[in-house]
């Protein structure tokens, strides 16, 4: 559940301010919202830096065509690169990867490998397989292909065409060099499934074998069927066994027999998810970390003579984000490192044994990551000696490109424009792509030097914002009865008039690694379907939230929603408190652990909303997956109490208020169940609601058709709660 919003925010990632002024405007419609295309073009997409050259490859679409294009930054030109309607195979655009070499592009399609050579404009099938070939690499040289397919390591020569099967026991509860759900979902967090590193000399692949088994199988079932199939997943809820893991490393040899190089395997609870290399591939870094995630210890394994050390050994009481490895420079002589040791998430620079040499950066702000991203939370030109990376420096609420040298010196921010920037540096180190948005300014991507300063426009979408009448947000800061500053903000219709009554939408999601109030291209358009209604839109970041630091975070242990309804009524009270807001009309609504914390509110503060919808909603902790869970709450073993007064199960007699329950049948990550288990406690305390459950749909609904459904749904109910 990492960085989750809600379906109103995913649908349409539009702005927070009203853009354009006066004309004459037009109503935005469900429609509009949905087909985001009939109010903005889409913007490039999957941005790379073409290795050995200044140039950039991005996926660009035009109308109902996609292609993909190079841009040269010497000659400030884009050309064609790739275009898939002059070829009859069928390739995933948005799965290409440049070779080492920067001369040819790996493509996925049809369950096969496809490989293009730029210079000849050659597409090639690789692979002709019933199975599927996943998260394919080529190896440092450039000349063989890694790939897992059927939860086995193989390899790919491309000059004989060989193939080389580096392990033999995958099966559907042994994964070779792949995550597995709860892998994937809470410890890598979305950005990859490759579980799998080749060394920097392409003789060896270290991986991560998960072994599924211990898990206990939850079933899904397709409802759409003649005869409903029913699938099981391998998921831990709270207190469940893990997958077990073990760290293993293969010598690919030059022919198809390999051995086992070496396996690690201990009594630890979780290893990786990121390996990395020394330069000189003589040894690889891992992570371990125990189930309570309150201890990390990184080792590396040196292969000759073989043996490992703890290289950097992290504690926390309450728990601990970063799982990044270590990063070597040079030959590996020294590395750098992210911790939240401070309380902030900062970079500190080791030597090769794991003796700390310095911290580089420090004070009351953090390093961050775009969310949902693959992209590395810090870029380094070593060359130059400089590490480049996004911070909360200036702001909380924004996201600013800075940069250090290696020796902790010169710190310096390189953007000014108030917002939200993310980098990709160049591998020469001379130019920083930034894709920028803020209130005020669609999302756009530059191109600049790296030192800052003036920049170029690679693509500002064209728009039509200016036609309609969209709302407008206003950024508040609340104070807490203990002094604690809440960011808020209140969205109110382009025609506010301050002396009418307006009742409010509270919009809340509330939970780790969610922030709801940005500088930022926001979602103006969806709240502007409610503020065309009469609503008010009204967010607030509570503790527990992202963006604040780690003791910021650390408010919500073992007791999730008691301090984010504290911090949620401090914004109800200043709401309460404007003379145009109408304090008998306050309706919530959240997805995910937004719809949590929506049926949080409703059963633990009956009596502050009228209404309230959530989608997607947790109704008990026990029932969600055990890493993300237990971080926050520990076991239900070792925390019964905490898991009882978090639980809106636990509380639904209470329940007051109109409330509206959505939920997608094939929900993968937030199960059904727990939806189910709510109605069943209304049922017995006789209380009323309304379902709406979208058949087929996982816990992100995919298909414009249910998206627009759920939207007018949402609509009509906040529409009746006036």
């Amino acid at each position: 559940m990492k960085r989750l919003v809600g379906i109103m925010a995913l649908v349409a990632l539009w702005p927070v301010a009203g853009l354009h002024a006066q004309a004459a405007k037009k109503p935005l419609t469900v429609d509009l919202i949905v087909h985001g295309e009939k109010l903005a073009a889409p913007g490039i997409s999957r941005l790379e830096w073409r290795p050995g050259h200044e140039q950039i490859s991005f996926i660009r679409r035009l109308g109902a065509k996609s292609t993909l294009r190079i841009y040269d930054v010497a000659r400030k030109e884009e050309t064609s690169l790739f275009d898939p309607g002059a070829h009859t195979e069928k390739v995933a655009l948005d799965s290409y990867q440049w070779s080492p070499q920067g001369d040819s592009i790996l493509f996925e399609g049809g369950k096969d490998l496809w490989l293009f050579e730029v210079a000849s404009g050659e597409l090639r099938r690789l692979t002709h397989n019933p199975e599927e070939e996943e998260d394919a690499t080529f190896s440092p040289a450039g000349d063989r292909i890694a790939y897992v397919k059927d939860n086995n390591l193989e390899v790919l020569d491309l000059r004989s065409g060989a193939t080389i099967k580096l392990t033999h026991d995958g099966s559907e509860n042994i994964l070779n060099g792949k995550f597995d759900w709860v892998y994937q979902e809470e410890l890598a967090f979305r950005a990859t499934n490759r579980a799998y590193e080749w060394s920097p000399d392409g003789k060896k692949i270290a991986f991560l074998r998960l072994d599924d088994s211990p898990v206990p199988e939850y079933p899904l079932t397709d409802y759409l069927s003649t005869h409903a199939i029913l699938a099981k997943q391998r998921f831990p809820q709270a207190g469940d066994a893990n997958p077990y893991p073990s760290f293993q490393i293969v010598t690919v040899g030059e022919h198809p027999e390999t051995y086992m190089l070496c396996s690690w395997t201990t009594n630890v609870e979780y290893i990786g998810p990121a390996f990395a290399w020394t330069p000189d591939s003589s040894a690889v870094s891992f992570l371990t970390m125990n189930r309570a995630q309150t201890n990390v210890n990184t080792y590396l394994w040196s292969l000759a003579p073989e043996g490992f050390h703890v290289l950097v050994e992290e504690g926390d009481p309450y728990w601990i984000n970063s799982l990044e490895p270590p990063h070597f420079l040079g030959k590996g002589e020294r590395f750098l490192w992210l911790s939240e040791r401070s309380g902030w998430l900062h970079l500190y620079l080791y030597d090769s044994r794991g003796n700390l040499l310095k911290q580089l950066t420090r004070g009351d702000w953090m390093i961050d990551r775009p969310a949902f991203g693959a992209a590395p939370i810090f870029q380094t030109d070593e060359k130059g000696g400089w590490i480049y990376f996004a911070a909360t420096e200036k702001d909380a609420r924004e996201r600013h490109l800075y940069r250090v040298r290696l020796d902790g010196s010169g710190f310096e921010r390189l953007t000014q424009e108030a917002g939200t920037h993310t980098l990709d540096l160049s591998p020469s180190g001379n130019y920083l792509v930034d894709r920028f948005s803020s209130q005020d300014v669609p999302p756009e991507t530059r191109l600049l030097k790296s030192d800052g300063g003036s920049y170029d426009l690679l693509d500002k979408p064209e728009n039509h914002f200016g036609e309609y009448a969209l709302a407008r947000t206003e950024m508040l800061e609340l104070k807490a009865p203990d002094g604690t500053l809440l960011y808020a903000s209140l969205t109110r219709p382009e025609d506010f008039d301050p002396n009418r009554k307006y009742p409010v939408l509270v919009s809340v999601y509330g939970g780790p690694h969610g922030q709801m109030v940005r500088n930022a291209w926001g979602s103006a358009p969806s709240d502007t379907l409610y503020t065309q209604e009469g609503f008010l839109v009204f967010r607030l970041d509570n503790r527990g939230s992202w963006g604040r630091g780690h003791a910021w975070e650390t408010k919500i242990f073992k007791n999730m929603g008691q301090q984010e309804l504290e911090d949620l009524l401090v914004g109800v009270h200043h709401l309460k408190s404007l003379p145009y807001v109408d304090a008998q009309h306050l309706v919530i609504y959240g997805w995910s652990y937004g719809g949590y914390f929506t049926l949080y509110n409703l059963t633990h503060a009956p009596e502050v909303f009228a209404c309230g919808a959530a989608g997607g909603p947790v109704t008990d902790w026990k029932f969600y997956d055990s890493i993300y869970t237990e971080r926050y709450m520990r076991t239900p073993k070792e925390n019964p109490e905490g898991y009882k007064t978090s639980s809106p199960l636990e509380a639904a007699a209470r329940l007051q208020a109109k409330v509206l329950l959505i939920h997608g049948t094939s929900d993968d990550n937030v199960h059904m169940q727990n939806t189910m288990n709510f109605l069943q406690a209304l049922i017995g305390a006789q209380k009323p609601f309304e379902l709406y459950l979208q058949p087929g749909q996982q816990h992100g609904f995919a298909s414009e058709a249910s998206r627009t459904y759920v939207e007018d749904r949402l609509l009509r109910f906040v529409r009746e709660c006036r």
